[in-house]
């Protein structure tokens, strides 16, 4: 029996009802940034275009607030940097102002207030106080970020809606160079949301959608410092940088944010206290992301049956036996989360390597059954061909088939027999 309309687009995901582009967050990040500073830099030159108006739709978690932080300190860098070191005493800042719109209501932005008139027939008169919450300065520029949008009570999302059509609030017209972001999560049945959309407002803004990339997240982990353990648990287990099954039981549940903070956490009792106390940062894990993970994680923290793709590159050597315990089980399960686990780590990490190293990469895709090790090849072909993980990697591959003779016949030319490499030789 045929579906109704209905019940199709019931089962869409938001993003294929709303048929916008899926980005990983980075992506995201960079064409907003530099979307902004295309149409400062085009006023500044004589074109006024219009502002755009964005919305930034993706799981909980996944790093669309902190990306707005990082535009705002990006764009103060882009655009006022060179004046900032010029005129300590005069700095410039791109601001943002970020409300949460759960936790607000109208009359939070705008109310009105009696005042005496001063004319004939102005005895009494209402003024409209607007908040701090509403950008005043004439000459500054900054994000206006809602938080949460399609949370909000219908009132305020009414007022809301005026700020992202029309850049005002009430009679108050927001200062050109202010930008406004709308944040929300996909209206699916893990989220409690009150969409308020039409076709006016939705052909206003420029929609992108985000899902979790473990790639963005492992980078952002080792460009800002996170514990070791964090990092690379989840090069060796990139499967669990997001627990959708948790999420859709209605449990606590692991994802982007946790992770840090569970970074955060290790590294402030590591620091105080000289020593990692792992039951403690059990409870503390198991709070931040239940108590599955939290165990999987202890498990991986304290060495116990896990092979860490680190040591695959390092100290191949020590971990072979256990490789092959997994060849002799048939657990092609676990030999493939390896083999992800290790091609995230060499593409996050990107580790410096001599002929010891390219020794042990070729001794492990070798003992690998090829459609396994396979995926080291396709890992590469997926990046773009600008990415810093992509030379690396290729330059890996190509070493190895101009030194090792075992590497091209064993490995490369039967992928390529297979019909699954493409890389150039």
């Amino acid at each position: 029996m045929a579906k109704d309309t209905a019940t199709q687009e019931a089962e869409l995901k938001y993003h294929e009802r709303l048929n916008i582009s899926v980005l990983p967050i980075s992506k995201i990040k960079s064409l907003l940034r530099n979307d902004i500073k295309d149409t400062i830099l085009a006023w500044q030159n004589g074109r006024n275009v219009d502002k755009q108006c964005y919305r930034i739709v993706g799981p909980a978690g996944v790093g669309k607030t902190a990306i707005c932080f990082q535009i705002a300190a990006e764009l103060t860098e882009d655009l006022f940097g060179e004046h900032n070191r010029k005129n300590p005493n005069d700095k410039k800042t791109f601001n943002i102002i970020m409300v949460k719109s759960p936790v607000l209501c109208r009359d939070d932005f705008i109310i009105p207030f009696p005042s005496k008139g001063m004319g004939p027939g102005e005895e009494f008169s209402f003024k409209m106080l607007y908040s701090d919450f509403v950008p005043k300065e004439k000459n500054s520029f900054g994000m206006f970020v809602i938080d949460e949008f399609s949370r909000g009570d219908h009132q305020l999302q009414q007022l809301l809606w005026q700020i992202q059509n029309e850049y005002a609030v009430h009679r108050f017209q927001f200062p050109k160079g202010w930008f406004v972001f709308s944040i929300d999560n996909p209206d699916d049945s893990q989220y409690s949301m009150d969409t308020l959309e039409d076709a006016a407002g939705i052909r206003r803004q420029l929609h992108v959608y985000t899902e979790v990339n473990v790639i963005d997240f492992l980078n952002h982990a080792i460009a800002n410092d996170f514990h070791p353990l964090v990092v690379e648990f989840i090069q060796a287990h990139p499967e669990y940088i997001y627990d959708f099954v948790a999420q859709k039981l209605g449990s606590v549940y692991a994802n982007p944010a946790s992770w840090e903070k569970l970074s955060d956490h290790i590294w402030k009792m590591q620091i105080a206290r000289k020593d990692i106390d792992l039951d403690e940062i059990e409870i503390k894990a198991s709070g931040l992301m239940n108590t599955n993970m939290a165990a999987l994680f202890i498990e991986f923290a304290k060495g116990i049956k896990t092979i860490n793709p680190k040591d695959v590159f390092y100290k191949y050597q020590e971990v072979e036996p256990k490789i092959k315990k997994l060849l002799k089980e048939g657990d092609n399960a676990k030999l493939g989360e390896l083999m992800v686990g290790f091609c995230t780590y060499m593409t996050t990490s990107m580790p410096k390597y001599d002929d010891t190293h390219l020794t042990n990469v070729e001794k492990f895709l070798l003992i690998m059954p090829i459609d396994t090790s396979a995926l080291f090849i396709s890992q590469i072909d997926s990046f773009d061909r600008n990415a810093a993980a992509f030379k690396y990697m290729t330059q890996i591959h190509l070493t190895l088939l101009r030194k090792s003779k075992n590497y091209k016949v064993n490995f490369y030319d039967k992928i390529v027999k297979a019909g699954e490499g493409n890389l150039p030789t």
